[in-house]
């Protein structure tokens, strides 16, 4: 969809969104974006890459799932069976987190192993999204690099309730509040409740609606 107008920081005035980032810009609708930067390794194999796509790689990586579980290591680039070592990193809440031992690149993409090297999940690289399990697997598990402080993937639940946008110096331009109800326009969107204090740069865009993208 091609969305065009001013692009405003949002912030949650209240609760936690897990480390949700979030960007909004006006014109007809709101649509939040979670734009996580992928890798440039693609999908190759152990023996094509080579140490600089490694070094590029190692770093602090989050696993997280669709549905809100989360999990954060380490990778880390001494050989060991099965690929490269996993060390732990923030304490960690995903799938196999007790079984993870390596991580290699292997078909999909990057997949990570236990001891005895045993593939439990592989990634595929996404063109402008994270990394993710094939469009097969379910429940969908995102592999996400320099997650900084988010923590798990964010849902519509962590979203609801009162924000505050503001222009590119901090200066708020408008309270709003994103509702759980769906929109009067959009049936694939949810409504947004403006508060008397928006700029009237705010209101010209008619924002009335709310998703994550």
């Amino acid at each position: 969809m091609n969305v065009e107008g001013d692009l405003w920081p949002i912030a949650k005035t209240s609760g936690s969104t897990g480390g949700l980032s979030l960007r909004v810009r006006g014109l007809r609708w709101v649509v939040f974006a979670v734009c996580l930067a992928a890798s440039a390794s693609g999908q190759l194999s152990a023996q094509e890459v080579g140490e600089a796509i490694v070094d590029a790689t190692i770093g602090e990586w989050l696993i997280a799932s669709e549905d809100g579980s989360v999990g954060c290591h380490i990778l880390g680039k001494d050989k060991t069976i099965g690929g490269r070592v996993v060390t732990e990193g923030k304490t960690c809440e995903a799938p196999w987190h007790d079984e993870i031992a390596a991580w290699d690149f292997s078909d999909p993409g990057i997949v990570l192993r236990d001891a005895a090297r045993k593939q439990l999940v592989g990634f595929q690289e996404q063109e402008g999204g994270p990394w993710r399990t094939p469009l097969d697997v379910s429940p969908v598990i995102y592999f996400i690099p320099q997650p900084g402080s988010m923590d798990r993937i964010p849902t519509a639940k962590d979203a609801y309730g009162k924000w505050v946008l503001s222009d590119k110096r901090g200066k708020p331009l408008c309270h709003l509040s994103l509702l759980e109800t769906v929109s009067k326009r959009l049936d694939d969107a949810s409504a947004v409740q403006l508060g008397k204090d928006c700029a009237a740069s705010v209101r010209k865009t008619k924002i009335d609606a709310w998703q994550i993208a």
